[in-house]
């Protein structure tokens, strides 16, 4: 009987040894699981990230010349109505931004003292000059309509590729005259 109780103890220490290595693997797939899905859900955001940068792209593609430029155009007034001077800033034609806003103050401050606080933007034309589109653009004061401060502005956009580009625009156009 002893030898039968050995062998049931033997048998008893194998099977709980079995449970414990099993156990500590499934621990271990739970714990890899659980971090590895922070990296998921990172890699999901950069996904998530290039899938709009990509739909983006595709539009833009699927855009004539002149409706592109007129999305840049929008983009970068948008930029500016948002209060995103910076990102804006960042757009500008470097020797036409070291010329006329050499910091990005100059800049902000320009849009504050010269372009109505509520504006919307019309296109009345756009031409091609070789590697560089020019956009006449109408400028309106959208709160005080005809007693605002609308005008018309040269806008220059010269594409380097799809969704990247430069611009530039005529100043002194939204500077009131005394």
């Amino acid at each position: 009987m002893a030898r039968k109780n050995k062998k049931n103890l033997k048998k008893i220490i194998i099977i709980v040894s079995i449970i414990l290595v099993i156990l500590v693997a499934l621990l271990i797939v739970l714990v890899n699981n659980n971090s590895s899905s922070g990296a998921q859900t990172e890699k999901a955001k950069i996904n998530y990230s290039n899938k709009k940068e990509q739909e983006k792209l595709q539009d833009l593609y699927e855009k004539s010349e002149s409706q592109r430029m007129e999305t840049y155009c929008a983009d970068f007034f948008k930029l500016i109505d948002d209060d995103n001077y910076g990102e804006a800033y960042k757009l500008l034609y470097s020797d036409y931004k070291e010329n006329y806003f050499p910091t990005l103050e100059n800049f902000k401050r320009y849009f504050e003292d010269y372009f109505p606080k509520d504006f919307g933007l019309s296109y009345t034309n756009i031409e091609r000059l070789g590697d560089i589109y020019v956009l006449t653009v109408n400028v309106k004061d959208t709160v005080n309509g005809s007693y605002g401060h609308s005008f018309d502005m040269y806008v220059v956009i010269k594409e380097t590729k799809l969704n990247e580009y430069v611009i530039s625009f005529s100043r002194n156009s939204a500077v009131e005259e005394e």
